[in-house]
């Protein structure tokens, strides 16, 4: 029974991982982030942005003209017409802003996937941690049962009391093998996020000692990011709908008189007048108010922020007290319970049904503190995602 004793105090205790290979959380972020699709498509995107900015002083064609305005021969001209250029000055800051607003959308979807991966690895370390706890419980229950055959063939206990123990085993074993199958799926889920080919052990399940600098701020959310150049974007497209309504001018040249006819009598200019207020005008408008729209999507996102920000720090405090009272009271007293138990067993003091219920309120302690842990680490995890890191 000492094997019993000595795996009790293990199944109360921590779980420890030692390995010499070991595949980091931050491991796993690096790796999503060099190889998961929806980043490299990002980046296209904003190399894609990058080449229009190229395309802002977007000259039309200029038109080729052949006619005979004198009916004795056909003279060759052209004509090149153009924007004021006040718009070439608006299209190229507004094709600028929308490269800076493809690289937020970008920093928002490497958020999403650190997110993600973070979150996925979390959950690999508890069902592995849970695994463990299963394992070394379904060694304690194999040893009851080969105790509880030979004290049933010695006459110290009766059928009904070893079907027991036998039955509790049987449960325990399923239990062990559920939770070994759950852990490698998840790790399957987390290789196929991470296209690694070799998935190391996982980090330990423990309260995440990391600190982040600061507290994170709503300027360093993405999604807050994203509005506020949302709304430049706006501001630019507005400045550009006003420039819309500006003349246009056309300058070419085309010989309409004799052969003789003096060059400088060739050339051609013109001027467009805006005379259609109304379409410009209601252009204006409409840009004016995307403008107060998107302002007004950055005001939320930024209260968002702030009040997931709050509610986050409350709950990680709360969480942390109770993490504090399983290591200090919780899990040192589910020692001296579950090895009391057993001195109490051995001498005949309770019976095998009492016995495994103390087994099992031990194992639901310690898969409660792992529940803690998790909450705490998720809570961890969710500010390092508001703040953007």
């Amino acid at each position: 029974m000492k094997r019993v004793v000595k795996t009790l105090i293990l199944m109360v205790l921590p779980a420890v991982f030692w390995a010499q290979d070991i595949t980091t959380s931050d491991d796993a972020v690096t790796a999503a982030l060099a190889n998961h699709p929806l980043v490299k498509a990002d980046a296209y995107t904003v190399q894609a942005k990058k080449y229009s900015e190229k395309t802002a002083f977007n000259l039309p064609n200029p038109d080729l003209i052949t006619e005979s305005p004198t009916g004795e021969f056909y003279a060759i001209g052209v004509s090149q017409s153009f924007e004021f250029p006040t718009v070439y000055k608006h299209q190229k800051q507004v094709a600028k802003a929308e490269t800076a607003l493809a690289e937020a959308n970008q920093r928002i979807s490497e958020n999403d996937l650190r997110y993600t991966v973070r979150q996925l690895y979390l959950d690999a370390q508890l069902a592995a941690f849970e695994q463990a706890l299963s394992a070394q419980n379904d060694s304690i229950f194999q040893l009851l049962v080969n105790t509880a055959k030979r004290q049933f063939d010695a006459g110290d206990i009766d059928f009904l009391e070893k079907t027991r123990v036998e039955q509790a085993a049987g449960k325990v074993h399923q239990t062990n093998i559920s939770a070994a199958q759950h852990t490698a799926a998840l790790k399957n889920q987390l290789a196929t996020w991470t296209a690694l080919t070799t998935l190391y052990n996982l980090t330990p399940l423990q309260p995440d000692t990391l600190v982040l600098n600061a507290a994170p701020t709503e300027k360093e959310n993405p999604q807050v990011t994203y509005a506020a150049q949302a709304t430049t974007v706006a501001e630019r497209q507005t400045a550009l709908a006003k420039s819309k309504g500006l003349p246009t001018f056309t300058v070419g040249y085309l010989n309409q008189g004799p052969r003789n006819t003096p060059v400088q009598y060739r050339l051609r200019a013109g001027i467009g007048v805006p005379l259609w207020y109304g379409q410009y005008n209601n252009g204006q408008k409409s840009a004016e108010n995307e403008v107060k729209a998107a302002q007004n999507r950055l005001e939320a996102a930024v209260r968002t922020v702030a009040l997931e920000r709050a509610q986050l720090e409350s709950e990680m405090a709360i969480g942390l007290a109770q993490i504090r009272y399983y290591e200090k009271e919780a899990l040192p007293g589910s020692t001296v319970l579950a090895t009391t138990a057993l001195r109490m067993r051995e001498a005949g003091q309770i019976d095998y049904s009492a016995y495994l219920r103390v087994l099992d309120e031990v194992y639901q302690v310690k898969k409660a503190y792992s529940e803690q842990v998790y909450a705490f680490n998720m809570g961890l995890i969710k500010l390092r995602y508001l703040a953007g890191n």
